[in-house]
């Protein structure tokens, strides 16, 4: 496969479009406290001005809480994220929003040393009093859900950091879930969230202005409430999403893992061939896109996630591969017995000196199953330094919730 795969739409298929370019009145798209014990749930929408559909989803929750009121359990909160991108139909308008949430800025941020020269660091002050004012009245019980869209067509997915707490609520979708993709992009809010040991969910709906997009993100706002008791499960509403989303994923594998990144700047001239779709299969070799150096193939054989097909944006695309659910329940067990604390045994394989959480490997000793061994207990960010791996992995949230 040289090009990707579009498939006919059936005879009849409605093909509605959704237009770019929302103008808010609030940042505040939905508030409402149930009054009963639970947690805060967070939601955004609107991160990246060109996906508006998780900010309809969130005035769609809105408009049904205050038309069919149901029991909810703790404070659903849904913000849009860059109100001034949103306006104009633009993934961002100097920045990208979502790049931005790196501990060392959001120090500066605080301070008031971050300048105003840019609009997202005017946007990243105001969401980031909003959700720390919302996180301060919650404590250690926030469960976030950040809703996004591609420029791509295809199935939605869900992305979450790989803690047993997040996998707990991205199981009950059925939908795809990805793992390492978060890992692999710094300064996402997802980070943010994750650092801090809340669960935090990413969630890709579809293609930006397809309203089936909106559907989804709608349904998954309803399953991530539900999942996490916020409103019955036995809701026939929250069946009704559970369909939806099942119908737009069938045949899909249930979890597939990131294995390579496509990183792109500007001057690359970067052009990803037309008509590929998430979840495409490619082979190693295949023709994927061109850019100023020439054609640009797939290194591995996988599926193929977030190509791009939108101006702005430093991801040219993903390749995954499926994970059998063997392998997951064998990483559940590894972590319920701690089994991160032999590590230090092995050749090769240290404690970071100044993260004690973290570990250091040396690949010059550390040579077999290296990578596979620390994802299966969780530890998926690897960053290189002095000549060593340096493996991290997401804060378990104080949350229970049943996980595989």
């Amino acid at each position: 496969m040289t090009g990707g795969s579009v498939q006919a739409p059936e005879a009849g298929e409605e093909q509605e479009r959704i237009a770019l370019g929302v103008d808010l009145e609030s940042r505040v798209l939905c508030d409402v406290d149930g009054g009963r014990p639970g947690p805060l749930f967070l939601i955004l929408g609107g991160m990246h001005g060109n996906e508006p559909s998780g900010v309809l989803a969130a005035q769609r929750l809105a408009r049904r809480l205050a038309d069919s009121p149901v029991p909810i359990h703790g404070r659903i909160l849904a913000l849009a994220g860059n109100l001034e991108a949103l306006r104009r139909g633009v993934r961002y308008v100097d920045r990208d929003l979502n790049r931005m949430w790196a501990a060392s800025e959001l120090d500066d941020a605080r301070a008031g040393r971050d300048g105003d020269g840019v609009h997202e660091l005017v946007e990243r002050r105001a969401l980031l009093a909003a959700v720390e004012d919302a996180i301060a009245s919650a404590g250690d019980r926030v469960v976030f859900l950040d809703l996004h869209s591609t420029s791509a067509d295809g199935a939605p997915f869900s992305l979450i950091g790989d803690t047993l707490a997040n996998r707990g609520i991205a199981f009950e979708y059925p939908v795809p879930v990805i793992l390492g993709l978060e890992e692999r992009v710094e300064g996402a809010l997802l980070e943010y969230f994750g650092e801090r040991g809340h669960i935090a969910i990413g969630f890709e709906a579809g293609e930006h202005t397809r309203a089936t997009t909106v559907d989804h993100h709608e349904a998954c706002i309803w399953m991530t409430l539900a999942a996490a008791g916020a409103v019955p499960k036995d809701d026939p509403f929250v069946a009704e999403c559970r369909d939806r989303l099942r119908a737009a994923t069938h045949g899909l594998p249930e979890v597939v893992e990131i294995r390579h990144r496509h990183h792109v700047d500007p001057e690359d001239a970067f052009v990803m061939l037309p008509g590929f779709e998430n979840f495409d299969a490619v082979s190693k070799g295949d023709l994927l896109a061109q850019d100023k150096e020439g054609d640009v193939r797939s290194p591995e054989d996988g599926r193929v996630l977030l190509p791009l097909y939108q101006g702005q944006g430093q991801d040219g695309f993903f390749l995954g591969r499926e994970v059998r659910r063997f392998w997951l329940g064998v990483s559940r067990v590894l972590r319920k017995v701690h089994l991160e604390v032999l590590l230090p045994l092995l050749p090769g394989i240290r404690r970071h000196p100044e993260r004690p959480r973290d570990f250091l490997a040396d690949p010059r000793v550390a040579r077999l199953w290296t990578v596979e061994v620390f994802h299966l207990l969780g530890f998926r960010k690897c960053r290189p330094i002095a000549g060593k791996l340096h493996f991290s992995r997401r804060v378990e949230s104080p949350l229970t919730a049943s996980s595989r």
